[in-house]
């Protein structure tokens, strides 16, 4: 199980640290219309939609080395007074209750939007017109990444229980 776990965080680790990267053409993009508009009054008519496109590509694919950093917003008022193990527990009935099946919710739902794109081939209604269907394909890609690192949590709080189960 422990190999599962590392195989789902190392991707999660690669992943998030290539999506990083995004920020510096979104940075690109920004400023080059800045630039486009303000200094030689010539807006452009894409960077608009490249840089929303650009955010989300980052927001999707980064949801996974966030979740494995633990940096995702939580309120531990109440959880940080409990043991390790018995905060495990608590982990894993809420990935139970509420993070697998709504995971699995949005990556059926996405699935099917990106499906629907790409059997339409469908453009963006804006002036560039930009194929969407590409992007819509990193949404459920994006969920099955926070799934497989929601996997390799839930395995690692087993890990915990099974550890302080062992101590006594």
């Amino acid at each position: 199980m422990k190999a599962i776990a590392d195989f789902f965080d190392s991707v999660s680790e690669y992943s998030g640290r290539a999506t990083s990267l995004i920020i510096f053409a979104l940075l690109f993009v920004v400023l080059y219309e800045v630039a486009a508009r303000k200094i030689f009054n010539a807006p452009t008519v894409w960077a608009f939609d490249l840089s929303y496109m650009l955010y989300a590509t980052m927001f999707l694919l980064g949801g996974a080395y966030t979740l494995k950093h633990r940096q995702h917003v939580a309120i531990d008022i109440i959880t940080t007074m409990f043991s390790k193990k018995t905060q495990a527990i608590i982990s894993l009935v809420a990935y139970l209750v509420f993070f697998f099946p709504f995971v699995l919710v949005f990556i059926y739902v996405t699935g099917n939007f990106a499906l629907q794109a790409w059997d339409n081939l469908e453009t963006s209604q804006s002036p560039w017109g930009q194929p969407l269907y590409h992007f819509k394909t990193l949404m459920p890609l994006g969920f099955t990444l926070l799934l497989f690192q929601g996997i390799s949590e839930f395995i690692k709080d087993v890990i915990i229980i099974k550890r302080e189960g062992d101590r006594k």
